[in-house]
């Protein structure tokens, strides 16, 4: 039996090691690294702008604004989130400590758009395959922060891991931990039936293009009314 203080320390889970000290501790590269090919894309986040990225994780859903979470820093294969704490998350009083499916949506949600980051064009989608989760300590009453990083993906699928830890913490010791498998499906005129001419594949691209850019249209005329 792994001793408790341990599994705090190094975060076992989900039968894989993940070494949580080095995984919180990511830094991005500054701008002072990035050559001036990497300057003109440093802001796109997942084939989109950085602001639009972040609309789409803070407003996209009406539960991702119920939940509050702010995204703090995003680059490819890397996201970091915040969930502000309120009463209404509380799941027991006596200690008092979070209900675990607030902590669980956090993995999911985390999981879901840091899987997100490494699409490349704006009409690509993710949806949640498979998702493990660690509870390894209570989730105290306070602000929590969810990282993801990406460690494998495919064409087909997307693999993340998850951390969350307490945001008043400066130890960042991980209080759950959760592995993800997130299907990415390519948008731009995919999926039509075998054989779709070219022009069928050309207007399928044109309305998604037209209906995403309607979408983040009013993801934006939301933004401006924070």
């Amino acid at each position: 039996m792994i001793p408790r203080q341990r599994i705090l320390k190094t975060g076992y889970a989900l039968g894989h090691r993940l070494p949580m000290r080095e995984f919180t501790n990511h830094n991005p590269p500054s701008a002072s690294g990035i050559n001036n090919k990497d300057k003109d894309q440093r802001n796109q986040v997942g084939g989109l702008d950085e602001k639009d990225f972040r609309l789409l994780v803070e407003k996209a859903a009406p539960w991702s604004e119920l939940q509050g979470y702010r995204m703090e820093e995003a680059s490819k294969g890397y996201l970091k989130v915040r969930l502000p704490f309120t009463k209404n998350w509380i799941g027991n009083v006596s200690i008092p400590a979070m209900h675990g499916g607030v902590v669980a949506s956090l993995i999911d949600h985390v999981g879901g758009f840091c899987a997100w980051t490494v699409l490349n064009k704006p009409s690509d989608r993710v949806s949640t395959a498979d998702l493990s989760i660690s509870y390894l300590a209570p989730a105290p009453a306070s602000d929590l922060i969810g990282e993801g990083r990406v460690y494998h993906e495919s064409n087909k699928l997307v693999r993340v891991d998850i951390v969350v830890y307490c945001a008043e913490d400066e130890n960042q010791v991980s209080i759950a931990a959760g592995r993800g498998c997130f299907y990415r499906r390519n948008g731009g005129g995919g999926g039509e039936k075998r054989g779709a001419s070219a022009e069928a594949r050309a207007a399928k691209a044109a309305k998604e293009a037209k209906e995403q850019e309607l979408f983040f249209q009013y993801l934006r005329s939301k933004g401006q009314g924070c």
